[in-house]
């Protein structure tokens, strides 16, 4: 359901991560950059930014079109951040999916980077930084240069991945049809349990172990604020085995 963008998923950095700090602002604001062609014939021109939404086919950039952009200095970020699934943090997803439910090796990437935001309107490009190297100058000094920042491949393996509470609400509403304005599909419900066991093999919870497992989700649902029926959790968890059997048909 995440990668159906019915699902948010976010991640918190304890130890920090280097990153870019962007925000959305419409196209007549963006500076325009050029570098030269790739003949050497003359120059080209680029947005410095990222369309927030892709273009519907016949539709041309206004003046309002919203673009993020990011600032050229890299910052550490810490806590909670939101994947904005545009960029290699949905790859990771992908990967993760896929590897669960025996699916194909995910090996693409995209060479944009690594995209995260938050509610109030700020974004981040993750980064990565090159060694540092060491030269000899001609009068036989030692000069350390330090390695030049390049954006991620991923949100990396140095963080934890959270569903906030509003999002776990959100799930169970669509898994008890609560709160659909149209039935969830088989399909679709299939891929909500999926969701759910891809989660719990991550935090490291044995879905098959249906009554502990409703018990510890129950508990730790309940330290953040949240009431969820542990018979409720249980029933959902003794889905999950037959929503993965389907998915890897």
């Amino acid at each position: 359901m995440a990668l159906d963008g019915h699902l948010k998923l976010s991640v918190h950095f304890p130890n920090r991560a280097k990153a870019r700090i962007g925000r959305i602002i419409p196209y007549k604001d963006v500076q325009h950059r050029e570098l030269p062609s790739l003949d050497g014939s003359g120059t080209i021109t680029y947005a410095d930014g990222y369309l927030l939404n892709d273009l519907k086919e016949g539709e041309r950039l206004q003046s309002e079109t919203p673009f993020i952009h990011f600032d050229k200095e890299v910052v550490s970020i810490d806590g909670l951040w939101d994947l904005a699934m545009m960029g290699n943090e949905r790859i990771d997803i992908e990967y993760d999916l896929q590897s669960l439910i025996g699916g194909p090796e995910v090996t693409m990437m995209n060479i944009e980077g690594t995209f995260l935001n938050r509610s109030d309107g700020t974004w981040a490009a993750l980064q990565e930084q090159f060694e540092d190297k060491t030269i000899v100058e001609a009068d036989g000094k030692k000069k350390k240069i330090k390695g030049a920042f390049f954006p991620a491949g991923g949100h990396g393996t140095d963080c934890t991945r959270v569903v906030r509470t509003s999002e776990i609400l959100a799930l169970q509403a669509k898994l008890d049809g609560t709160a659909l304005e149209k039935p969830v599909s088989n399909r679709e419900r299939d891929t909500l349990l999926t969701i759910i066991g891809v989660l719990c093999r991550d935090a490291g919870y044995d879905f098959t172990k249906h009554a502990k497992t409703a018990a510890l989700i129950q508990g730790t649902a309940a330290k953040m604020g949240v009431s969820i029926g542990e018979t409720t959790i249980e029933n959902h968890l003794k889905r999950v085995s037959d929503a993965l059997a389907a998915r890897m048909k």
